[in-house]
């Protein structure tokens, strides 16, 4: 893979390049440019910084869409966490092991089993 940059380092170019990939959700993207940029000797804790930056610019819009449904329709979807946040498998929590702030226990958490 050739990155064309005039301006940015060929490490730079690789770190974008997994974030952006991570923020879009593009297996083959990351796949290929976490390849290359291991080729290249590039820090695996610099890819991996990365591709934290790319998850959290990617979860901004969905936080806010739940912070706004919350405000405008009176919903708790903030409180509620998702499938991959649930430890439900976790048998020594309460409630089947699901992980939620829930004050009732009838009250959906919203992780799906």
């Amino acid at each position: 893979m050739k990155l064309n940059s005039k301006r940015l380092d060929q490490e730079t170019q690789l770190l974008i390049g997994i974030s952006a990939a991570v923020a879009s959700g593009c297996i083959p993207c990351l796949e290929k440019m976490t390849e290359t940029a291991s080729k290249a000797g590039i820090d695996p804790k610099k890819m991996k910084e990365s591709a934290m930056i790319g998850q959290f610019v990617k979860d901004q819009p969905a936080f806010h869409m739940k912070e706004a449904a919350d405000k405008l329709l009176g919903t708790h979807l903030i409180r509620f966490r998702t499938q991959s946040d649930c430890s439900i498998d976790d048998e020594s929590k309460k409630g089947g092991g699901c992980d939620c702030e829930s004050d009732n226990e009838n009250e959906s958490c919203g992780c799906v089993a």
